[in-house]
C-alpha cells in the first residue's frame, strides 16, 4: 500500500514539496494551487520563475518559490584552506585555493606565502614547498584584497607531494618524503596529516 497523499495535494505536487526547482520547472496545475511569488502560470501550469525552494501555503491554496541565493564563501582571517601551490620565487609562493573550511570553492581563490609563514627555517622557499604541491594552511591576512597564509604549526604544511624528477607521489619516512619508484629524497613543510588528508 502506498504513502497516503496529503489532503488537496497530487502525488506529483507531494513529492516536490521540499524540493529545489529550478525556472521553468512545473509545479502544480491552477485547480490545485495558485501562483505565489517567484511563480507564474503557464496554460494552466504553475512553473517555477526563479531557482529556490518550493514552498506551498495550504491555507491560500498557494505555491510560491523562495529565491536561493548563494552567499559567496570568502577566505577570512583563521580560516583553513586547502589549495595547490602554482610558482615559487625566492621567498614567495603563490597558492590557488580549492577549499575554505572544508568547503570547496569555485572558482578558487589566490592565495600568497612568504618564507617568514612557512614554520620552518629556510633560505630558499623550494626547501620547504615545490610547485604542485597539495597544502593545509591558515589564513593570516586579507587585506588590500591578498589572501596572506601561514604554515606555521604541526597542522598545516604539504599533505600530497609529487617527485620533482618522476612526478610520482612521495611517501612520507619520519621527516623526509621519498619516491617509492625512483628513490629521490626531498624536503617539504610537511603538516601532520601527509598522505592521509582526505579531500572532499
Amino acid at each position: 500500500m502506498g504513502e497516503p497523499v496529503e489532503a488537496g495535494m497530487s502525488r506529483g505536487v507531494r513529492r516536490l514539496r521540499r524540493g529545489l526547482v529550478l525556472p521553468g520547472d512545473e509545479l502544480a496545475v491552477i485547480e490545485e494551487f495558485l501562483d505565489g511569488p517567484g511563480a507564474y502560470q503557464d496554460d494552466g501550469v504553475v512553473r517555477a520563475a526563479e531557482l529556490g525552494d518550493i514552498q506551498f501555503d495550504l491555507d491560500r491554496r498557494e505555491v510560491k518559490v523562495a529565491k536561493k541565493t548563494r552567499t559567496p564563501l570568502l577566505p577570512e582571517e583563521g580560516s583553513e584552506i586547502i589549495g595547490e601551490v602554482g610558482s615559487v620565487k625566492g621567498r614567495t609562493a603563490n597558492v590557488e585555493i580549492f577549499y575554505i573550511g572544508g568547503v570547496e570553492v569555485s572558482p578558487p581563490f589566490s592565495g600568497v606565502i612568504h618564507i617568514s609563514s612557512v614554520g620552518i627555517n629556510v633560505k630558499n622557499m623550494n626547501l620547504a614547498l615545490r610547485s604542485g604541491d597539495i597544502i593545509k594552511a591558515r589564513v593570516v591576512n586579507t587585506r588590500n584584497r591578498i589572501t596572506q597564509l601561514s604554515l606555521e604549526g604541526p597542522r598545516y604544511g604539504v599533505i600530497y607531494a609529487f617527485c620533482s624528477k618522476c612526478g610520482s607521489l612521495l611517501q612520507q619516512r619520519r621527516m623526509k618524503l621519498v619516491c617509492p619508484r625512483c628513490g629521490r629524497v626531498e624536503r617539504r613543510k610537511i603538516a601532520r596529516t601527509y598522505g592521509v588528508e582526505e579531500l572532499a
